[in-house]
């Protein structure tokens, strides 16, 4: 493989690895707020209520409210995304140690004077 392969290869390594980074970010981001935000739909059912409720209630509540729903499923959407990036990242990384061993495998053959007749 000539060098120009090896730095398309590598340039595509590192943009799968930032948009892999990206979408880490924001699947843990969303990950990390989930109890907060549960909290949140907590506090504003408990505020709208004119009775005391249960913490219990209180949560059985929040977690059957469409937009707590709604923000699962964004984990959800944003885990899938960080995780094919991650599959894209490792992929074109086991493209290019493919690339390379090849590469070195034909040195080898050369440096031995074993060539293909390509038949």
């Amino acid at each position: 493989m000539d060098s120009g392969n090896y730095l398309k290869i590598l340039k595509d390594i590192n943009a799968a690895g930032l948009a892999w980074v990206e979408a880490k970010l924001v699947h843990d981001q969303l990950d990390g707020d989930q109890k907060s935000y549960l909290a949140s739909l907590q506090n504003a059912i408990e505020k709208a209520e004119t009775e005391k409720i249960s913490e219990a209630k209180l949560e059985r509540l929040a977690l059957a409210e469409p937009e707590y729903r709604a923000y699962v499923r964004s984990v959800a959407v944003a885990r899938a995304d960080m995780l094919r990036k991650r599959v894209r990242f490792d992929s074109l990384n086991n493209l290019f140690e493919a690339k390379r061993s090849e590469g070195a495998t034909e040195r080898a053959k050369i440096s031995q004077g074993i060539y293909h007749s390509g038949g």
